[in-house]
């Protein structure tokens, strides 16, 4: 490939969420030193990404980047892993119901070694995006059928004709920092999907449940999945109305 089909991104990780940046608009990286301080040539006020994308703050920062808006800004970041050419990747932009949730932040997704990783906007990042504090509004319904699922110590049941598939929450997930509510995106056979926890705000649960609403894919984050099961026999068990709590 010659070099004008590369495209180099900066690879780094914060707050459990894993970016990467166009390696132009990169003005600097450093680790920090024993004392714990970043010692950047150019000074900038320093911020945590993960703060600044709605999340808390960095709790095991050891390097920065520099980023090149104006006004340049630095940000702690855990680690960074290094620069590599995305061209060749696999990427989906962001669209549909993820526009609201981290544009312009995060301008789509990309698969880098088996696992998804989000593509920040130079100028979206450094405006950040708002925190997510406000849990789910609760709707339930009858089904004449439904898939059961645990979240954490909930047993919970929703309809089968909206269930599309389960998956695990590994590699093909990733958590946005801001997470409330909602938690990060899932891609599943080219589709970026929103994940949503109806459970602790901001725990993310070893598998997604994703579903279908208004032909839109969304998850949930759940425990662990117990199975289909006859609405006559759910016996009390909240059977979610994910077609009103989404549409």
């Amino acid at each position: 490939m010659n070099r004008d089909a590369r495209r180099l991104c900066v690879f780094f990780s914060a707050g459990g969420s894993r970016y990467a940046l166009d390696a132009v608009r990169v003005l600097e990286v450093a680790r920090t030193n024993e004392q714990g301080v970043l010692p950047l040539s150019q000074h900038d006020q320093v911020r945590d990404l993960s703060r600044l994308l709605g999340g808390d703050d960095e709790p095991d920062a050891r390097a920065g980047v520099v980023v090149d808006v104006s006004p340049t800004i630095a940000v702690r970041v855990t680690q960074v892993d290094g620069v590599f050419d995305t061209a060749p990747l696999p990427r989906w932009p962001v669209q549909g119901r993820l526009i609201p949730l981290i544009a312009p932040a995060i301008s789509a997704a990309l698969e880098f070694d088996g696992r998804l990783v989000f593509e920040l906007d130079a100028e979206g990042a450094a405006r950040g995006l708002p925190r997510q504090s406000k849990p789910l509004e609760r709707h339930t319904r009858e089904a004449e059928s439904a898939l059961v699922f645990w979240v954490r110590d909930e047993r919970l049941a929703m309809p089968l004709h909206h269930v599309a598939q389960v998956i695990e929450s590994g590699a093909h997930f990733n958590r946005c920092p801001n997470a409330g509510s909602f938690l990060g995106v899932a891609q599943h056979r080219g589709v970026l999907c929103p994940v949503f926890t109806v459970g602790a705000l901001g725990a993310v649960e070893p598998f997604v449940v994703l579903f279908e609403v208004n032909r839109d894919l969304l998850g949930l984050s759940v425990t662990a999945v117990e199975g289909v099961r006859d609405g006559s026999s759910l016996n009390g068990v909240p059977m979610l109305d994910v077609g009103r709590m989404f549409s």
